[in-house]
């Protein structure tokens, strides 16, 4: 029986048998024929010279018949599906594998959390999106550094202090312009019967009601709004219970800036000597030395702030290392607005004043004096 070399050579091929070298192996790589298997080119040519033909006329003829054979028997690659996965890389539908396996995706393609530390993360890989960002450190509530505190309250505070400061200096600017006044009360005082008493008194008793001091038992108002005084008001009697009402309100609003001493002697002892022409003068020296502290204090706690920022801020003083309101509490104790002397004469001459109480219609009703003018009108002349 004949052997057909060409079915056998196919046969083999098919099989993947001798197709690694050998006569017109697969190594040629370049050219018309670096693509076709050889062994199906060798058949062709093998085949041609077996049925009698020149086996090199039929190269071409070979080769085109070898390339048709070739594609039959090479399996056709169908088109894969290709889905997007969670992490934003494209993988094949059937097998599960990445399309790119080395191509990394774009940041905006990947699902981004934000952590509890407060930077983004990747969700497939956890890593940092922009790990060398440092956030912006925020301030706490309370930064603690010794004896600092850098915090909201600390703000509130220094506002606090800033409104105080400015209160003092408004109540300097208030008190300088009454010491004018105060010296005004002396010279009224004793030119009662003047024909400037009149219009004087309504100037001293405007002033007192811009202070918040009660006199509108001394003026009236005409329907034009017109501010006059009242009948017979201009007396000696209106003059001693304006001072006196002027005394205790100047001590009340210094409270805390004169020792408690001379609080304590000037509440007690202005009724007594309201009764008097010479306890009224000393009242006015009482005034005029209340608001000379106003200034004072003032003066010093602008000089603080100057020297150590804030009031509350402590510095260095003759009583030790003290903030402003400590400091304060010292020195004015250690400097009187009137010397020692001058409270025993007070308390000396109110002694005497008190003995005009009943002439005067002097009344004590719960612990607190009164005053009954001649009108009727009855004033507070006491401390409350």
């Amino acid at each position: 029986m004949a052997i057909n070399l060409r079915q056998l050579l196919l046969d083999r091929a098919a099989r993947g048998i001798g197709t690694g070298g050998g006569l017109l192996n697969n190594k040629a790589t370049g050219g018309l024929l670096g693509n076709l298997n050889p062994l199906f080119l060798g058949a062709s040519i093998i085949g041609s010279g077996m049925q009698g033909r020149d086996p090199f006329s039929s190269v071409l003829p070979a080769a085109t018949q070898s390339a048709q054979l070739q594609q039959l028997l090479t399996p056709e690659e169908k088109e894969r599906r290709i889905v997007t996965g969670a992490d934003g890389f494209q993988y094949y539908a059937d097998t599960g594998e990445r399309v790119l396996p080395g191509v990394k995706a774009s940041s905006k393609d990947r699902k981004i959390v934000k952590g509890a530390d407060g930077y983004q993360y990747y969700v497939d890989t956890g890593e940092r999106v922009f790990p060398n960002v440092v956030k912006a450190k925020k301030d706490p509530l309370v930064n603690i550094e010794g004896d600092k505190y850098e915090s909201q309250y600390d703000k509130d505070r220094g506002a606090a202090d800033a409104k105080y400061i400015q209160g003092l200096n408004e109540k300097a600017e208030t008190a300088q312009e009454n010491i004018g006044r105060y010296d005004l009360v002396s010279v009224l005082s004793q030119n009662v019967n003047s024909g400037a008493f009149g219009e004087q008194l309504l100037s001293l008793a405007k002033a007192g009601k811009r202070l918040g001091i009660n006199t509108d038992w001394i003026t009236r108002t005409d329907a034009n709004g017109n501010i006059a005084l009242r009948d017979g008001v201009a007396s000696a009697e209106t003059l001693e219970v304006l001072q006196v009402q002027f005394t205790l309100d100047k001590t009340q609003k210094t409270k805390g800036a004169i020792s408690d001493r001379e609080f304590q002697t000037f509440s007690q002892t202005s009724p007594g000597l309201s009764m008097t022409p010479e306890g009224i003068q000393m009242l006015s020296t009482v005034n005029k030395s209340l608001a000379q502290r106003d200034i004072e204090v003032a003066e010093l706690a602008n000089q603080w702030e100057a020297d150590y920022g804030r009031l509350r801020n402590k510095g260095d003083t003759q009583y030790g290392k003290l903030s402003f309101q400590q400091f304060l509490s010292k020195w004015k104790e250690d400097n009187p607005v009137v010397t020692k002397e001058f409270l025993e004469d007070m308390r000396k001459m109110s002694n005497q004043g008190t003995g005009l109480y009943e002439e005067k219609q002097v009344y004590t009703i719960g612990g607190v004096k009164y005053r009954k003018l001649k009108d009727g009108t009855v004033i507070r002349i006491g401390a409350l």
